[in-house]
């Protein structure tokens, strides 16, 4: 009898059990667009044609603009609403209302830096007909949010959250955020300081290099002396780990996040084989789930463009109209300066020249928190801009509230934000333009972003644009914190525009960004004073010259590329001091006998020299800096996903002041700092899972990979089935197919080609690309991660024009005026 019961008690828990899949998977199907039939929708003027094409991208066809933005709104919000409300929330700082208390210091962080405000700015400086036009887009938003009332995404119904209405100020925030994910100079200022304030401003000077054979440049004296007078104990010690701790949290909500790596060539008609121009380009930013992009093609009288939009954000941001094509890359400008601020006996004011004083201003922010009362934050600033310390001190255990540590010095930050942004002008002026000179134009719309804007028109020509706006500072580079307190460095305004770097039709028919320095050292305007490393674009320009004349196909063939010039820079400076490491330790030179004397640098799947490599890099900053830096260490090392950085410039010259290991009574020259390198990075190897068999290191592909985090990856039970991966990958952060890890978290890859795109301007159809997952955000729908495995092979699918390809139409969706 008993053996009975507990039968039918187990079978009526499996039933419960596949009743409650069913019903979740039945939740989650319910909620997926529909790709053919009509749908009425209050609010159009005209009907509009949606046909979907394969990979569910949609070619929307529509009689006005108005009506075109509307439908792209309703349609893309089908697919991305819970993304698109993520980022709105994310940008203007409200995910503590969604996600509890945990989000807090994300969401302080971005009331302190206010993307939210600039959007209302921006909103507030366009023309009535850009305005209406991102009206109209939150309309058609709107229309899916009132159409799919009772059969929202699966996550608002585990959140027990409704979408508030799409506001037009809403895609300027999240357009405001992927600007803000494009500067990256605080990070490295900060993290000056705090070295300084160890090893000497002078020693940690040599930390910071601009490029190859370019230190940096000196240090203020001012600040020099200040540090060494008064900056103990008297500077916050703000602990730059603890901010890329804060900066990631959004990517493990599966959102971008900062990291500046993406690649961007042109091929003129001069070098093609068509004689037409080709445009290749694929940023890099932070994998998540859903992908970041959405491809699309909109068609309208006088309107016709294809390729990646950003979800929440109208129109195209990257791909082509009728006449060119564009493709964006970060330009790594120093668009952000740390000022150190004296405070005043009293508290409440600044010190200024001639013994003059500024008070400080406050505004406050209130906070809503999910689960617990609203938190009401003060958010300090000066003329010289935001005050950090509030958002950056130590958290005290409280309500995550990250008090000022109560140090006497202040940190702020200033950015080249002092005029609104005309971006959404931008992107719309670009979509429309005719002729590369127009799209140049439209380029300098994009005042907050600094942005490698790279065209290729069908008539064979090609150019390049620097967008953004530059500080015109006073005294001082801005490489380092500068002196709030002598007004001589105070910033005077802003680089005139038309000082922006721009190129058209180079005579070698080829132009390349890849983050790398792009102007001369010499240039009149200072860009940079620390570009990322040059080695993706020295590969890219190797790779081109070996073929005389270049066909789409040796684009996307260059796209997936694999191999490291870094990599090979550790080989060849190794190598070269054979003799010394013989004699210093002969084991540490069966190590690179083994795994890099024959080796070509290139980071594929199935290298085990890969594996040794990474390991030893990452060994080498630890025996060449660690003595020094100590704790320090890890905020050096995480610099280098984004600065060229002084382990790489030790490799290309030899030089560095730090070989010698302090804490030993003896000086010790390189070979002996290589020796220890590679012992340390054998032992590594061998704590490793074992290769394919007993005893053999593995490959890449065994111990690196990438996974794709959703919102609710953390979460217990269905975390799991929200996000996408892990899956192995192979490249790194220096190869053209990129994978960025940081130094110190070696096979989690955080960056990755977030699409790829191959343009050809002298024929549209044969234009190609793939996102990293595909184009549904529902979790179940067929298109949430189909061109996965593309991404991973970098094959790309032709891009719609003129509608998906005969025979290739999987449904037509007609959106009609109605009630």
């Amino acid at each position: 009898m008993l053996r009975l019961v507990l039968r039918w008690t187990l079978s009526i828990l499996l039933l419960l059990l596949i009743a409650g899949v069913a019903g979740v998977y039945w939740l989650g199907k319910r909620a997926e667009p529909l790709y053919d039939g009509t749908v009425a929708l209050p609010g159009l003027a005209a009907p509009v044609r949606v046909v979907y094409g394969p990979h569910a991208v949609p070619s929307i066809a529509a009689d006005s603009l108005h009506d075109l933005l509307f439908a792209q709104g309703y349609v893309v919000a089908s697919e991305r609403l819970w993304q698109m409300d993520l980022m709105r929330r994310l940008a203007s700082g409200r995910l503590a209302e969604l996600f509890g208390p945990k989000l807090l210091p994300v969401d302080r962080f971005f009331r302190t830096i206010a993307l939210g405000a600039e959007a209302r700015r921006s909103l507030a400086a366009l023309e009535p007909d850009d305005v209406a036009l991102l009206r109209a887009y939150a309309d058609g938003v709107n229309a899916y949010i009132a159409r799919s009332a009772g059969r929202l995404p699966l996550e608002y119904l585990i959140a027990r959250l409704g979408p508030e209405p799409w506001r037009p100020e809403d895609s300027l925030a999240i357009g405001a955020y992927m600007a803000w994910t494009q500067s990256f100079n605080l990070r490295g200022e900060l993290t000056f300081l705090r070295l300084a304030q160890r090893i000497g401003p002078t020693l940690a000077r040599e930390l910071f290099p601009v490029d190859e054979g370019l230190p940096a440049p000196l240090v203020e004296p001012e600040l020099v002396s200040y540090l060494a007078q008064r900056g103990a104990g008297r500077v916050a010690r703000v602990d730059p780990a603890r901010l890329d701790r804060l900066l990631a949290l959004p990517g493990r909500l599966g959102m971008p996040m900062q990291g500046p790596a993406s690649n961007a060539w042109l091929v003129s008609g001069l070098r093609s084989a068509t004689g037409g121009a080709l445009l290749a380009n694929d940023p890099h930013l932070a994998a998540s789930t859903p992908s970041i992009w959405y491809e699309l093609e909109l068609s309208a009288p006088q309107f016709h463009v294809a390729g990646a939009a950003l979800p929440g954000v109208p129109l195209i941001l990257i791909g082509h109209n009728a006449d060119l094509a564009w493709g964006i890359t970060s330009v790594i400008a120093d668009t952000q300066d740390v000022f150190i601020e004296q405070v005043t006996d009293d508290g409440a004011h600044v010190l200024r020249s001639g013994g003059e004083s500024e008070p400080i201003a406050t505004r406050w922010e209130s906070i809503a928190v999910k689960g617990g009362q609203p938190v009401r934050v003060a958010i300090r600033s000066t003329s010289r801009g935001l005050v950090l310390n509030d958002i950056l001190g130590e958290v005290t255990g409280s309500l995550m509230d990250l008090p000022d540590a109560g140090l006497e010095d202040l940190l702020v930050l200033r950015q080249a934000h002092d005029q609104p942004d005309l971006g959404f002008r931008a992107v719309r002026r670009l979509c429309q333009a005719r002729t590369l000179e127009a799209a140049m134009a439209a380029g300098l719309d994009m005042r907050h972003v600094s942005a490698n804007l790279m065209l290729a028109h069908r008539d064979g020509g090609i150019a390049w644009q620097m967008t953004g706006q530059l500080p015109q500072r006073g005294k001082g580079t801005g490489a380092f914190p500068l002196p709030g307190w002598i007004d001589a460095y105070a910033w005077q305004g802003l680089v005139p525009q038309e000082m922006n770097p721009a190129y058209v039709d180079p005579v070698t028919g080829i132009l390349i960004t890849a983050n790398n320095r792009s102007i001369a050292p010499d240039y009149p305007v200072r860009v940079s004073n620390a570009w990322s490393s040059p080695h993706r674009a020295q590969r890219i320009a190797a790779l081109l010259a070996g073929e005389p004349v270049l066909e789409a196909d040796d684009m996307a063939r260059i796209q997936g590329d694999r191999v490291s010039l870094r990599a090979r820079a550790v080989r060849d400076a190794v190598l070269a001091l054979e003799p010394e490491i013989r004699a210093e330790d002969a084991g540490a030179w069966e190590l690179v006998e083994t795994y890099l004397r024959d080796w070509d640098g290139a980071m594929i799947a199935e290298s085990r020299s890969a594996v040794f490599v990474e390991l030893l890099e990452s060994a080498l900053f630890q025996a060449l800096y660690g003595d020094e830096l100590g704790e320090d260490l890890p905020a050096l090392m995480s610099l280098a996903i984004v600065h060229y950085d002084p382990l790489a410039e030790t490799l290309r010259s030899s030089v560095s002041s730090f070989w010698d290991d302090v804490t030993t009574p003896e000086t010790e020259a390189p070979a002996e700092i290589w020796a220890r390198a590679l012992r340390a990075a054998s032992a590594r190897l061998a704590e490793l899972p074992p290769g394919a068999e007993a005893g053999e290191p593995p490959a890449l592909a065994l111990v690196r990979s990438v996974a794709f985090p959703h919102a609710f990856d953390g979460l217990p039970l269905v975390g799991g089935l929200f996000s996408a991966g892990p899956v192995a990958v192979g490249g790194s952060a220096d190869t053209i197919d990129v994978a960025k890890a940081l130094p110190q978290d070696l096979w989690r890859v955080l960056f990755v080609p977030s699409m790829r795109l191959v343009a050809t301007p002298g024929d549209w159809s044969q234009t190609r690309g793939s996102l990293t997952l595909g184009q549904s955000g529902h979790v179940f729908s067929p298109y949430r991660d189909d061109q996965l495995e593309d991404w991973r092979a970098v094959r790309g699918h032709a891009w719609p024009w003129k509608g998906p390809a005969e025979g290739a139409t999987i449904g037509e969706l007609l959106l009609s005026p109605g009630n």
